[in-house]
């Protein structure tokens, strides 16, 4: 476990969404594996099904063909936490976030019980994904909470109330590559446009958008591609050293102590 910082507990977090999703070499006889993995996770707490076929558009130079791939869900019967199994990667993901040791168990648990049905499982990259959705309020602004190297370009030429920022920043760190991402919008969206659905997972909003409300979501993903046979223990501690980073960016570079003391 690494922890430079202590715990962050925010009574008003702006967090909606967290996911870590795991690579593994692809299993393509997944689809005969998931009705043994299903059982377990819903002796686990996991007992909704929700399978899907998402179909995806590949560009070859003959043309473009539409390919459809099943996704295999299972999610708690609150529907505030989900796992996601294709035939390449694991999802979990959650809307009610407490603190990242319990998250963490959660996610060792689900790739646990996939290795247990799947063999030799041959992990390929893992990545920590934060989401938060910051809304002014109480005569404060988006401004007040993020630090101004996000907040983009000014102008008088600009008619007030029209502007939006997009933001994004990709750096190396010792763990792997982060992402930051600033997206704004006013039309009602909470979640980044590759997450809008989240698998029907639905974020906890504090008190209803107002039309036309300026959003500002905050995306930050930190990932390691680094090709490791499977064993216990080894996705947590990779979640542990990918955590670590996020947070020091989180509080010392992304956010304002303003934004942390209202959030408090």
């Amino acid at each position: 476990m690494i922890r430079t910082l202590p715990p962050l507990h925010l009574a008003k977090s702006p967090l909606v969404l967290v996911l870590c999703q795991v690579r593994f070499a692809p299993i393509l006889a997944m689809d005969k594996y998931f009705p043994r993995i299903q059982d377990q996770l819903r002796l686990k707490g996991y007992p909704l099904a929700k399978n899907t076929v998402v179909h995806e558009a590949l560009f070859t130079p003959t043309g473009a063909e539409t390919l459809q791939r099943a996704r295999w869900q299972a999610q708690d019967k609150t529907s505030s936490r989900s796992i996601v199994v294709t035939e390449n990667f694991l999802v979990y993901q959650t809307v009610e976030y407490s603190a990242f040791e319990a998250f963490v168990r959660e996610l060792d648990l689900a790739v646990a019980t996939v290795a247990s049905e799947v063999k030799e499982l041959l992990i390929q990259r893992v990545g920590l994904r934060y989401v938060d959705l910051v809304r002014s309020g109480n005569g404060e602004t988006w401004t007040d909470f993020v630090q101004p190297g996000l907040q983009g370009l000014k102008s008088a030429t600009f008619v007030q109330g029209t502007q939006s920022q997009l933001y994004q920043c990709v750096a190396n760190t010792e763990s792997g590559t982060m992402i930051v991402r600033l997206f704004q919008n006013r039309e009602g969206q909470v979640l980044p446009p590759d997450l809008t659905e989240a698998d029907d997972l639905k974020p906890r909003i504090n008190r209803p958008l107002e039309p036309k409300e300026l959003l500002t979501i905050l995306d930050l993903d930190h990932f390691s591609a680094r090709q490791e046979d499977y064993r216990s223990g080894l996705i947590a501690e990779q979640a542990w050293q990918l955590h670590d980073d996020l947070d020091q960016v989180f509080r010392k570079s992304l956010v304002t102590e303003k934004a942390l003391e209202a959030w408090k």
